[in-house]
């Protein structure tokens, strides 16, 4: 099933109107967010354009406006580009990579998901090298380990994009492709609760990937110390029987 997923494309994600659906929802009081439209199972946007970052948002029933849990949603780039200002969230670019991370629990559990967007310089990349496999956080003086979800196989796509250069004074469009893939992460009771009385710090987490492949990225302290509110909501992290 995963090698099915992994080979699909979707050129035209970025118009696709699915994403357009990921703005953020308005609030009054609080940050709040439409789960249908933390769906990513047509993908999203480059960088999670549109998203409420940095913050404990509300997530609520489209139908209905009732609470259905709280995410923090993290981000990370690199811009290896060339270009003289460094900008890997504001669009697909040769070198660019950007890690959206959504934590948080619902009525329904605790979850981790990982959002890993490639932009290759030579516009080729496996779909199935970019799956992180398992997830480390050092916490305190403890590492967290975090792997794959079983019930929730991973997800990949493509999706054409256009870019100016300038040469000799001259713009030129040219046109690539960039890659993402979707995975979420087993988390049990005791993983959530090191996560929700993790000290208030900045931490290092490292990506694993099926080729062998790691990625060391920072979490920020202040969405450290926002997982205590995002995975009390359900501080159990299992669903109503």
């Amino acid at each position: 099933m995963l090698q099915k997923f992994l080979k699909s494309s979707l050129f035209a994600l970025l118009l696709a109107p699915a994403l357009l659906n990921l703005c953020v929802g308005s609030a009054i009081a609080e940050t709040s967010i439409d789960e249908d439209r933390l769906d990513t199972v047509d993908g999203m946007r480059w960088a999670g354009s549109g998203l409420p970052f940095d913050e404990v948002v509300n997530i609520k029933d489209s139908l209905v406006n009732s609470a259905l849990g709280k995410v923090v949603l993290d981000r990370h780039g690199e811009d290896r580009s060339g270009g003289l200002f460094k900008s890997p969230f504001d669009s697909p670019r040769p070198g660019r990579f950007v890690l959206v991370s959504l934590w948080g629990s619902k009525i329904e559990g605790c979850f981790v998901k990982m959002i890993v967007q490639s932009a290759p310089p030579d516009g080729q990349a496996d779909l199935e090298d970019l799956v992180p496999k398992f997830i480390e956080l050092g916490i305190g003086d403890q590492i967290l380990q975090l792997t794959q979800s079983q019930a929730t196989k991973p997800r990949g796509f493509s999706g054409k994009y256009t870019y100016t250069v300038y040469e000799n004074n001259t713009k030129y469009t040219r046109s690539s492709t960039w890659y993402m893939t979707d995975t979420s992460f087993a988390i049990s009771p005791d993983a959530a609760n090191m996560l929700r009385t993790a000290p208030e710090k900045e931490i290092r987490a490292r990506l694993t990937f099926a080729n062998g492949d790691t990625k060391v990225f920072p979490i920020g302290k202040g969405n450290v110390r926002r997982w205590q509110e995002a995975y009390s909501f359900n501080s159990s992290c299992t669903g109503s029987k």
